[in-house]
């Protein structure tokens, strides 16, 4: 609850600052964007065992405050997919030789949707060149997994409904609207319930503003 506190308390400071110099910085466009994901806490597997991705297309809006800063808010659709290896891969010599693996049958995998809010403030350092900082929720949605050892789906009952973290990143807009940009979000809240697992996430995305000036 404190780090949720701390969150908004956050937020709230930047945007207040973000308030004093009202001007007209708005654009509106789309984004498309996928992130690598690492899983941290007690529960969370080994990194060699697990591959975790999310893809999201989203509708962005930037609150101008000046002509160099703004709110960046919206909302997208996330989807993600997980693949998590349950047990030791089985190692054999083949024909030639050759060590050759294939995957335990009961490998599990996940697969997630979820709504991000971003609320960060970006400043442009030049007419080109931005910074962005600030926070993201997750309204989650669903999670279901597969049970290799069950042979079967089932829906993860103890997802939490809300996940909140914090990020910066950087990036260019080009004269036509056309963006590329690289950001760093690190969870704040737990994703489940029960168990000791969050993620950070590494973004590259492309967007493109409407009426980007």
């Amino acid at each position: 609850m404190k780090k949720v506190l701390f969150a908004l308390i956050t937020i709230a400071a930047c945007a207040s600052s973000a308030f004093a110099n009202i001007n007209h910085l708005g654009l509106w466009g789309s984004n498309f964007n996928y992130s690598l994901v690492f899983l941290m806490g007690d529960d969370a597997p080994d990194f060699s065992d697990y591959s975790l991705y999310y893809t999201q297309g989203s509708f962005d809006i930037i609150i101008g405050f000046g002509n160099h800063i703004g709110l960046h808010t919206g909302a997208g659709l996330s989807v993600g997919y997980g693949s998590y290896v349950r047990g030791n891969a089985d190692v054999r010599m083949d024909l030639t030789g050759i060590h050759t693996s294939s995957l335990d049958p009961n490998d599990d995998e996940a697969f997630r949707l979820a709504i991000q809010i971003p609320a960060m403030v970006r400043f442009y350092a030049t007419n080109i060149f931005f910074l962005e900082a600030g926070a993201t929720f997750d309204i989650n949605l669903f999670e279901f997994y597969y049970s290799g050892k069950d042979e079967e789906w089932n829906n993860r009952d103890d997802l939490k409904d809300l996940n909140i973290g914090v990020g910066g990143g950087f990036g260019f807009t080009l004269a036509f609207g056309l963006e590329f940009f690289v950001k760093y979000t690190h969870s704040l809240t737990k994703m489940y319930e029960y168990d000791d697992r969050s993620d950070f996430r590494l973004i590259f995305g492309i967007a493109y503003w409407f009426n980007y000036k």
